[in-house]
């Protein structure tokens, strides 16, 4: 067993979003409790984020480090408990195999088999912290939009990665025409919340090709343009001294917390100092 000095408490959270393929995840912290040998009908991916894990799987044991990824597939026997005294917290995503496979079809732009994942265990800094900021964004109040394009992002790097047959992005045609039309309707719609699978639907594309040729082309994802969008629309309408309230739902924040939040990260200033110092000027 390996050692060491902080000892957790262990808690279980669940979230799910219907909004977004019906994810199912938690986070999670175990110190004791050990896992019987059992099977699940759907994906188990998670992230080590504190601590070492074990688990009995294909006739042997292996060993989680804090950062490492384990990639559990649909009917694979396993069991599951901590490796050290002081146990471990993880973060895991319980994908459908509906929904991976769908993923699979709009990544590459055809039919797919199911995705079978053979490392059981993998060592990826950029999918470690992609599944982190995943998890971190879903179980905020946040937009749909940005919500599925982290997912996406995650099972981008997972299928093309990891999966036995790697699956790779079709070219389609008509992108920039595409990106040219979804900018418009994030310029003119910015008070509405659209998910990334009605945009697609506006241009006849996947979510996750519409997401990968917007980056490409914007520079930005196209959550990420939207903000812009709003922020840009409530410096107007804060400089013609319209209440901070009314701005943040005439473009389209959930709430003033998120408003604060977004339009402080990219003017530098909140709202209300912004508006103060409007009035300075003029």
């Amino acid at each position: 067993m390996y050692r060491a000095r902080k000892v957790l408490k262990e808690s279980v959270q669940y979230f799910k979003r219907p909004d977004i393929y019906g994810l199912e995840f938690i986070e999670a912290t175990f110190v004791t409790h050990r896992f019987a040998r059992h099977v699940h009908d759907y994906y188990a991916l998670g992230v080590i984020e504190t601590g070492v894990q074990t688990f009995y799987a294909r006739g042997e044991q292996h060993i989680t480090p804090s950062g490492g990824v384990f990639l559990l597939n649909p009917g694979e026997p396993h069991d599951g408990e901590a490796a050290i005294t002081s146990g471990f917290t993880y973060r895991t995503f319980y994908p459908t195999t509906e929904m991976l496979q769908k993923l699979a079809e709009e990544i590459t732009g055809k039919p797919q088999p199911l995705p079978f994942f053979s490392p059981l265990i993998v060592q990826d800094n950029a999918l470690t912290q992609a599944l982190l900021q995943l998890h971190a964004c879903l179980k905020s109040p946040g937009s749909t939009l940005e919500g599925e394009e982290k997912l996406l992002e995650v099972f981008d790097l997972l299928l093309t990665r990891y999966a036995d047959r790697r699956v790779q992005a079709q070219p389609r045609g008509q992108e920039r025409q595409a990106v040219r039309l979804i900018r418009d309707y994030l310029q003119s719609c910015y008070d509405q919340n659209p998910s990334l699978a009605e945009l697609a639907r506006l241009v006849s594309f996947s979510p996750y090709y519409l997401a990968r040729v917007f980056q490409a082309e914007v520079g930005l994802p196209p959550h990420a343009y939207l903000e812009s969008v709003r922020v840009r629309q409530a410096q107007r309408l804060l400089s013609e001294g319209q209440a901070i309230s009314q701005v943040a739902q005439a473009v389209g924040f959930a709430d003033q917390s998120h408003f604060h939040h977004r339009f402080k990260r990219l003017i530098g200033l909140t709202p209300r100092q912004y508006a103060q110092q409007r009035k300075i000027l003029q």
